[in-house]
């Protein structure tokens, strides 16, 4: 049999914690020929704490096998009742409070940074079929953004920024380099399952067959010539 936890809350709600359903032992009584059923007996401790010393106490109960062993057997408790009440002071971690709050703002204005960024290298490697300047510039921002994917800590972000950056080498007729760069980041989609990826990665194969093709094509005109 497991130690089983009740906790009590503020409105007298009872939460279970290893409990185990046994159907309860009948037995008969003496007297008038009448029965009446009686559970078996279970020896209770029972504690009365606020509500922040007690979910520290539910804690090293439910995840301590040692201290478990320690209440069933060296004391004999089979159930432990916990009664909650709201504490007299409210402990605040501040500094912590304060260095979440400065990662989660650090993390929304990295957000938009990056989508601006992508806007702008958008607009840039879309000129950049045409100006190698602009596709030079393109390849710049999708590096800046791979910086930011580096600091958020996100694969996804970083493979996709990877392919922006590819697209600039194809521009600027870096087809090698480019091939190399796609073949990364299209095992990473497969091993990671991501089907935006993969397009991702489809595509942009395809743009780089389609200039190798056009290189191809341009070699033999030279020579026909």
């Amino acid at each position: 049999m497991t130690l089983t936890v009740c906790v009590i809350d503020y409105w007298q709600r009872h939460h279970y914690y290893n409990r185990s359903v046994r159907a309860p032992i009948q037995v008969e009584s003496a007297g008038e020929g009448k029965q009446r059923f009686k559970n078996n007996l279970v020896r209770r401790l029972f504690l009365e704490l606020d509500a922040v010393s007690g979910n520290y106490v539910l804690r090293e109960v439910l995840q301590h096998k040692v201290l478990r062993s320690w209440l069933k057997h060296e004391q004999g408790v089979q159930l432990l009742w916990l009664i909650l009440h709201p504490p007299t002071r409210f402990t605040i971690d501040y500094k912590w409070t304060q260095m979440l709050t400065r990662s989660i703002w650090e993390h929304i204005q990295l957000e938009q940074l990056m989508c601006w960024l992508s806007t702008l290298g958008g607009g840039y490697s879309a000129l950049g079929d045409h100006f190698e300047g602009c596709a030079e510039t393109a390849g710049k921002i999708s590096l800046q953004q791979l910086s930011i994917g580096l600091r958020l800590g996100n694969p996804l972000l970083q493979a996709r920024c990877k392919l922006y950056y590819s697209i600039s080498l194809i521009q600027r007729g870096q087809l090698r380099q480019a091939k190399q760069l796609i073949r990364g980041q299209y095992e990473l989609a497969c091993s990671k399952l991501d089907l935006r990826l993969l397009r991702m990665c489809q595509g942009i194969w395809e743009r780089l067959r389609y200039e190798y093709r056009q290189r191809q094509r341009r070699a033999i005109d030279r020579i026909n010539k």
